[in-house]
């Protein structure tokens, strides 16, 4: 496949999409977020860097000539195992199941490196869906990767596990800035109180100041049904709630990035000047971001959801009924210390 046509020294944008924990929906928001990309007329490789638990083939109701496995045990280039996904996204399908790649060798760190070093000229955009958790393996790719889109919901186990994520990273000096995803929000208002939570945690125990919010993704029933059928949901129900909070997310990222080569700003700039305001999520007849309906469970039974009477910790009136739902930085600080003794 010939390297697509641009400057020489212009290489990929090449994004980790991490989390601390498994089944927070990382993996659905890295094919969405690569077809998104895809639509808007970027060529686009989606790496599925999972060495144990790979999905995203099967995410695509794709089956690959060759994955991951066939490239550490084989002589073949990573160039050779690309398989053409739906919705005009290139895939490198990891080594599922295969127990002799949760942790790679040095000699096979060293190869996969190389391998995707050679993707960087054929693809404007390489998103790699990183396994969860902190494994050596995992932290590497995190930290060659120039950009991490960091993904968390509300859960408990989301917040303190995607916590110590960059506890680790940070004690391997990563220094970059950390863009955030809230995925299976219930509205714009939750997500922004769930981050906001977030953010003060990491702000006041790892003293990580560069943390933004990129965007959120609406818990939406078509994601569940478009699992199912194998197809991602912006091919299944394009007018989705859940499609429309991806799409947008691709459109920022997308005006980050052209704001940072035109102008120079560095490219976590453009999101520590974005305004929630600038988001018109409001409306649900044409089709524009809507709430999910107020039948969503809400968990109360950890000790450590505790509601909150400080007027700072409230974003607007639709999120005063969350505030038990949503952990106290200090929670996370308290298990983060329990976690690692």
């Amino acid at each position: 496949m010939p390297a697509i046509n641009r400057p020489k020294h212009e290489l990929a944008r090449v994004i980790a999409i991490s989390s601390g924990k498994g089944g927070v929906g990382k993996s659905t928001l890295a094919v969405n977020l690569g077809i998104a990309l895809a639509q808007a007329g970027k060529k686009v490789c989606l790496f599925d860097a999972d060495t144990n638990l790979a999905n995203i083939n099967i995410l695509l109701g794709v089956s690959p000539l060759h994955t991951l496995e066939h490239f550490f045990k084989n002589d073949l280039g990573l160039n050779d195992v690309v398989t053409r996904g739906p919705g005009g996204i290139d895939i490198i399908a990891g080594a599922s199941g295969v127990s002799e790649f949760i942790q790679l060798s040095k000699r096979q760190q060293q190869k996969l490196t190389r391998g995707l070093r050679t993707l960087e000229d054929r693809y404007e955009y390489l998103l790699i869906d990183t396994a969860a958790g902190i494994d050596e393996t995992n932290i590497k790719l995190i930290l060659a990767a120039p950009y991490l889109l960091l993904t968390i919901t509300g859960e408990p186990t989301s917040l303190t596990d995607a916590f110590s994520l960059l506890r680790v990273l940070k004690q391997s000096r990563f220094s970059r800035p950390v863009l955030v995803i809230v995925n299976m929000s219930k509205s714009r208002g939750v997500a922004q109180a769930i981050f906001k939570r977030f953010k003060m945690a990491v702000n006041k125990y790892l003293e990580i100041q560069r943390i933004f919010l990129v965007g959120y993704i609406l818990a939406d029933e078509n994601i569940p049904l478009s699992i199912a059928k194998q197809q991602p949901v912006l091919l299944y129900s394009p007018d989705s709630p859940a499609s429309q909070c991806i799409t947008q997310v691709c459109q920022r990222l997308l005006a980050a990035f052209n704001k940072e080569n035109k102008a120079h700003i560095p490219f976590s700039d453009y999101f520590a000047d974005l305004v929630t305001d600038d988001e018109k999520h409001e409306v649900s007849d044409n089709g524009e971001f809507v709430p999910i309906s107020e039948s969503v469970p809400i968990r109360r039974e950890s000790p450590l959801l505790k509601a909150t009477n400080s007027s700072d910790h409230v974003i607007d009136s639709e999120t005063d009924s969350f505030q038990a739902g949503l952990l106290q930085a200090s929670d996370i600080a308290r298990l983060w210390g329990e976690k690692f003794k």
